[in-house]
């Protein structure tokens, strides 16, 4: 997961979380209400919002905009939890919150960057169970 969690307040415009998406190379932004979290604007939504609404992207508050409720797991969530809740929610990103504190967020490219990492950690330790079940002093 990725700790620096990008945010903008309730009060902020759809122009506002570009720049501040664009200022922070962030692909998204969580939406605050009271420091907590509640919604996400992502890049495809202020494509969407320059499109479809009749308006210049400053004058659009992100309420109209986010996606809302937001979607979360807790820290302690296995990686293979994460990627089937990203899957049945037809999502891209979840938060993660441990009680009510946002602690970070976790991507689609973030799995697909660490694939390869997982995939050699369980070689090793294929590895290194076959190693202990053929020692004869484990047996």
């Amino acid at each position: 997961m990725t700790e620096d969690v990008v945010t903008v307040d309730e009060h902020s415009t759809v122009s506002d979380c570009a720049r501040t998406m664009l200022t922070n190379g962030a692909g998204s932004v969580i939406v605050t209400v009271d420091d907590e979290p509640a919604g996400i604007i992502t890049e495809s939504d202020i494509l969407w919002a320059g499109v479809s609404i009749d308006d210049c992207l400053s004058g659009i508050p992100v309420r109209k905009v986010m996606s809302h409720p937001i979607t979360w797991i807790r820290p302690t969530a296995t990686l293979r939890a994460a990627a089937k809740k990203m899957q049945d929610e037809g999502i891209k990103k979840l938060v993660v919150l441990d009680g009510s504190e946002m602690v970070g967020i976790v991507t689609v490219s973030d799995i697909g960057h660490h694939v390869s990492d997982i995939a050699r950690e369980v070689t090793e330790s294929m590895g290194l169970k076959r190693k202990w079940e053929s020692d004869r002093r484990f047996r």
